[in-house]
């Protein structure tokens, strides 16, 4: 009677058992939310591999920036969106312990970045309050299962790898946050500020080909002795006969060499940006050291922008990404740690589910055993694992002469062209080809304020235009033109375009000058009879104008003056244009409603920016020699652009480098290496 009771009772809870599973997977439909969470984790494993592979690359391609842009900001929300769908289900997949410890690992931090603009050092409290709330999260998906007492393989492993994945890559992100948030011990800006007031008077004699007298320091990290003789400086590292480094005509120890100058520079502008003084501005030495040092021949030239790329890269390093707690925080043994971490549960998590939840979870593993090893290459191929690797080779003796470390030397000193710094190409602009008249395009045009023109590559002809005007900048003083017009011989003829007051900027200038070269573009090309054949100095000239009007519109907080107030200057000139060109297309047809423009004397004055455009245009028109007209032309616009650069912008220049970067922020580094950090007041920008 008994059994029969217990069979009929067994019965009954196997009915009901039954009953409640159909009900469940009827109006719950728990097998539906585990799909849904294992489609976020392969959306979160792309994720951390995207993160990986293209933080690395974010400057040299606008797609690959938006994209881990992208990535960056969606990674929280998708987190908090999968954890919640975990937490909120009443039947539970028992593989989620090991989905939650992979999605704290995306959110820890994967990939080098630590930040996405410079403004987010003053929203400190915000990281803290996601960081809490995503522990939280984590947090209560495995409490529950250890109330409700699953029989989880390795629960109690799981939850120390969640905990300790968090704890670890949350407190690095801080870390790295820190770090490059203010001057402390650990960055060594402060010393390096105290440093430089005296480095001067450690050398009487100093040649910046050779670095001897330079020492400036290369580690500002470690250490307590400022001018202790154990210092690794650029004197160091150029100069000393040390084992490999001696080998100066080499290509790989030269890139090292210049590396390390890279290295040395970049941390004079992170001290600039907190606010010391650049004492050693005023001295010859520093004016000597890019004048020749890096300019001295123009075969030079290339190199000089290469060594301040380099240094544009640091600096975006030091602000952006964790390189500089890696190596100032000595981590990367943590990092090395971490690659046993995730590969050896892989033999106990073939529970009883489906081997489609099996699947996921080995793919969302295999991604974050790779991960690892991804973040260690890159670092270790990086600039920053170069540095660290010559000033160790210089201060430990038993370094050199190793055959392997002087191998490995050699090999990383081997410049790779699939990593390069940035895009290296610049904006471009142009006032008359900035509207049309088509429905389709004005209609565009009021989604949005400004179209800017398909980049160009920067040029050899370029750079090489703008070095020689920095050469001849440092030697003599910056100009907004007056001194190009001065050698060519045009003073009295185009004086007016370049004489900078209150009531004509440096921005009605530039944009009065850009109108003249579009002006001469379609006139050239109207008129020439040499087909395609385009004289090199006119692509110079007509690049760094439609660069300079870029700056206008989508950077002036690079330029002089107040920013509202070039934006409406510029507004007013498109204003103007629409106005004149109305339903005109065609460049021909432009260009001859330029030359019908007003050109008296007279009027000039009071005349709007387009037709003081117009009138400077022909003006140039005028010159009989059309290869004269493009050589004052491209040096004009070299010269202008070394006389925007200067800037206490620190915080502009650097927040642009998370967008890539402005060639403009290169000159700009250069000069304040020479010694530049202002411009010149207007009246003696203009020279009659």
């Amino acid at each position: 009677m008994d059994s029969a009771e217990e069979r009929e009772k067994e019965i009954l809870q196997e009915l009901c058992k039954n009953s409640t599973v159909s009900w469940i997977n009827a109006f719950l439909k728990p097998r539906k939310v585990v799909d849904h969470v294992e489609g976020y984790v392969i959306v979160a494993a792309v994720f951390m591999i995207t993160l990986a592979i293209g933080t690395p690359w974010r400057r040299q391609s606008r797609s690959i920036r938006y994209v881990v842009e992208a990535v960056f900001v969606l990674s929280f929300p998708l987190l908090s969106y999968t954890l919640g769908l975990m937490q909120g289900q009443i039947i539970k997949n028992e593989l989620y312990p090991v989905w939650a410890m992979f999605l704290a690992m995306l959110f820890g931090g994967t990939g080098a970045m630590s930040v996405q603009k410079l403004d987010e050092y003053k929203q400190s409290m915000k990281i803290y309050y996601d960081s809490l709330l995503f522990i939280f999260y984590v947090g209560t998906v495995l409490g529950i299962f250890s109330i409700m007492g699953k029989e989880l393989p390795h629960i109690d492993y799981v939850v120390m790898i969640v905990i300790f994945v968090l704890s670890f890559k949350i407190v690095e992100r801080q870390l790295a946050i820190i770090l490059a948030s203010k001057p402390s011990s650990e960055n060594g800006i402060k010393r390096l500020a105290d440093y430089m007031k005296h480095e001067h008077q450690l050398s009487t004699s100093y040649n910046p080909r050779t670095m001897q007298g330079y020492k400036y320091m290369v580690l500002i990290h470690e250490g307590e002795t400022i001018f202790g003789e154990g210092a690794v400086t650029l004197e160091k590292i150029w100069n000393e006969d040390i084992g490999v480094l001696s080998s100066s005509d080499n290509p790989s120890i030269c890139c090292l060499k210049d590396t390390c100058l890279s290295f040395a520079l970049f941390h004079l502008v992170v001290r600039r940006y907190f606010g010391y003084t650049c004492a050693e501005s005023k001295l010859d030495k520093t004016r000597v050291l890019v004048l020749n040092g890096l300019l001295q021949t123009e075969q030079d030239y290339e190199r000089a922008f290469q060594v301040i790329e380099a240094e544009l890269a640091f600096l975006y390093d030091f602000f952006f990404t964790k390189y500089a707690f890696i190596m100032y925080g000595k981590e990367a043994q943590s990092s090395l740690s971490l690659l046993g971490t995730h590969v050896s549960i892989y033999d106990d998590l073939l529970v009883e589910t489906s081997t489609r939840d099996v699947l996921v979870t080995k793919v969302a593993l295999g991604v974050l055993s790779i991960f690892p090893f991804l973040e260690i290459w890159f670092y270790c191929v990086s600039d920053w694992a170069k540095v660290s690797l010559v000033c160790k080779y210089v201060t430990n003796p038993s370094w050199q002469g190793n055959a392997y470390v002087e191998k490995l030397l050699l090999r990383l000193g081997r410049p790779h062209r699939s990593l390069r710094y940035w895009c290296n190409n610049i904006g471009q602009y142009s006032v008359l080809d900035s509207f049309s008249s088509s429905y389709l395009d004005r209609l565009v045009q009021r989604s949005q304020s400004r179209k800017a023109g398909k980049p160009v590559e920067l040029s050899i002809e370029v750079k090489k235009a703008v070095a020689w005007s920095v050469k001849n900048s440092i030697t003599g003083r910056l100009s907004s033109g007056a001194s190009t017009l001065m050698r060519h011989g045009m003073s009295d003829e185009l004086w007016w375009a370049c004489q900078v007051d209150d009531s004509f900027t440096l921005t009605h200038s530039i944009l009065v000058w850009h109108v003249a070269t579009c002006y001469c573009e379609i006139s050239e090309a109207i008129k020439s009879s040499n087909g395609n054949v385009v004289h090199p100095n006119q692509v110079v000239a007509a690049n760094l104008s439609r660069y300079c009007a870029y700056l206008v519109a989508f950077a002036p907080t690079l330029l002089a003056g107040s920013p509202i107030e070039s934006e409406s200057t510029l507004d007013e000139l498109v204003g103007e244009a629409k106005e004149a060109f109305q339903n005109l297309v065609v460049p021909r047809e432009k260009y001859e409603k330029l030359r019908d423009l007003h050109s008296a004397q007279e009027s000039r004055v009071a005349a709007q920016l387009l037709t003081k455009g117009a009138i400077l245009g022909k003006a140039l028109e005028s010159m009989e020699n059309g290869t004269r007209r493009w050589d004052l032309l491209a040096d004009f616009w070299a010269e202008m652009i070394v006389y925007v650069a200067p800037s206490d912008n620190v915080a502009g220049h650097i927040e642009l480098l998370a967008q890539g970067g402005e060639f403009v922020t290169h000159v700009w580094a250069l000069l304040m290496h020479a010694g530049i950090l202002e411009r010149p007041a207007a009246d003696a920008a203009a020279v009659p």
